[in-house]
């Protein structure tokens, strides 16, 4: 068995493991989505994304997400690496326009049979990349351009290297309360700067329609009733059209920077708008070099939990 081989199966049975032990206990599932926070992708990725081609929802888990994009897409199929996790999505109250299959990412064998059986497709990713090993990435990539093929288009929303700051503070605050801590010791959630997820793109095979900073907004709420409302980036991407004739959109080659929901067209050199300061890099975030090696957000807040464990903190 290769090395690859051998990664694959220890994420499959990572992920099994979690699925198989979720027993629906109230905030268990950390990242399921609020409602608002669906809506305000859909503002972003609906102008990019042909109605008319099937959507998939690549790390569906339950299967929440799945089925409010089957409100606003003809059909749509949710896909996961975890069987526990595709019969629980299964098992849901599903509409008829939803149905859901098996695939790792990081196969793109995988997703050329599903391309096969659906032709192009649009690719809704939440929270997927960033949480592959790096190496595993490239693969992953390669799957989606695969679903792609020539006539979809790409969301993907992750989470930033500022998520850890979020989360380390949380447990400042709280502790590390049952369901982060279940996340925590089984599926750590990783990082990937935006500078590192454009880059997994590469300009001779996608085009970048747009980027910016968002929140990943949650159904479930802290000890103290605020919702959880991690920090997150997005990018819409699509693949690069061949030759100076082929079909082009009136916006293509123009940047949308911004904050999700909120966003302007414009090209990226002359956007001065209140969006565009949102961005990271103009409001003086310091974006981490993929050689600074920062320390995971699984890391961050279980030292900060282990601190709190030995200190007493202010009351």
């Amino acid at each position: 068995m290769t090395t690859a081989s051998t990664n694959r199966e220890r994420r499959l049975a990572v992920w099994e493991r979690w699925w198989s032990g979720v027993d629906g206990a109230p905030g268990e599932i950390v990242w399921d989505a609020n409602e608002s926070d669906l809506a305000a992708d859909l503002d972003v990725f609906g102008v990019a994304f042909d109605p008319e081609l099937p959507l998939i929802d690549l790390g569906c888990g339950n299967g929440r997400q799945t089925r409010f994009l089957a409100r606003h897409f003809q059909t749509v199929v949710g896909v996961d690496i975890s069987p526990s996790a595709v019969e629980r999505a299964v098992a849901a109250e599903n509409p008829a326009n939803v149905s859901y299959r098996l695939l790792d990412a990081s196969t793109p064998q995988q997703a050329e049979r599903l391309h096969h059986e659906l032709g192009d497709a649009n690719v809704y990713v939440r929270g997927v990349l960033q949480a592959l090993p790096p190496a595993a990435r490239p693969q992953a990539v390669n799957s989606i351009a695969v679903l792609l093929g020539e006539k979809g288009a790409l969301f993907a929303k992750e989470l930033p290297p500022q998520a850890a700051d979020y989360f380390a503070e949380l447990v400042q605050r709280h502790g590390l309360w049952p369901g982060l801590e279940r996340v925590m010791e089984l599926i750590p959630p990783g990082q990937i700067t935006e500078p590192q997820l454009v880059g997994l793109f590469p300009a001779d095979r996608f085009e970048v329609i747009s980027t910016g900073t968002g929140r990943i907004d949650t159904v479930n709420v802290l000890p103290d009733g605020e919702p959880i409302a991690v920090p997150a980036i997005y990018v819409l991407i699509r693949p690069r059209r061949p030759g100076p004739d082929g079909p082009r959109d009136p916006r293509a080659g123009r940047y949308r920077v911004g904050a999700v929901g909120r966003a302007s067209w414009g090209t990226r050199p002359e956007t001065q708008g209140r969006e565009d300061r949102d961005h990271p890099h103009r409001r003086g975030l310091r974006v981490p070099r993929t050689t600074d090696r920062p320390p995971t957000i699984g890391q961050q807040a279980l030292r900060l939990h282990l601190r709190l464990q030995t200190r007493r903190w202010p009351r």
